[in-house]
């Protein structure tokens, strides 16, 4: 057994086969890395890993799905798939979802995968970095980063569709921000 104390969290990542994330002095999460960075135990692990870190949104849970409001102020809902906690029939929460699970929709590749939402958000800015495009989208009065294939990347003023991955997505519960178990 080999402890290995970092501070880089790709380090972390590439070299444990359990992480333990703390924080000021208390163990946030113990699992394997993939555990961590798909399920964090709260929305300081959520937003510790990875780069760009989680997107936290408020919202509210209804019957419908996850409610916030759209990019025109007018309430977007998203359907809660999997992602639905269990116990839990309305109230707020803070939905989770990471960059990568923000991206252009495309309606022949949606069709075959289930638990996509889609949503339009405007472009407020572009980051070109090689192997991919990094963008800020406006939802929900927050900037809200999304990743995008460096060919297929939208213009900074585009309003674009995006699809979000609902099955990737996390609930927070907004008071301790500790994550909501997905119903069974």
């Amino acid at each position: 057994t080999t402890i290995y104390v970092t501070h880089d969290q790709v380090e972390a990542m590439t070299l444990a086969s359990r992480i333990a994330v703390m924080h000021k002095g208390e163990v946030q999460q113990f699992a394997e890395p993939r555990q961590v960075y798909d399920r964090p135990a709260n929305m300081f692990v959520a937003g510790f890993m990875g780069s760009p870190a989680m997107n936290f949104i408020p919202a509210e849970i209804s019957g419908l799905g996850v409610i916030f409001p759209g990019a025109d102020g007018s309430p977007a809902t998203l359907p809660l798939s999997s992602a639905a906690p269990s116990g839990m029939a309305n109230g707020k929460v803070v939905l989770g979802i990471r960059p990568e699970h923000i991206t252009r929709h495309h309606p022949e590749r949606g069709a075959s995968r289930p638990g996509i939402a889609t949503i339009a958000a405007p472009v407020e800015v572009i980051e070109p970095t090689g192997a991919e495009t990094m963008g800020l989208v406006r939802l929900a009065g927050k900037e809200i980063a999304a990743r995008f294939e460096p060919d297929d990347a939208p213009r900074v003023g585009e309003t674009v569709t995006l699809a979000i991955d609902m099955n990737k997505a996390c609930l927070f519960d907004p008071g301790t921000e500790r994550l909501l178990p997905r119903a069974a």
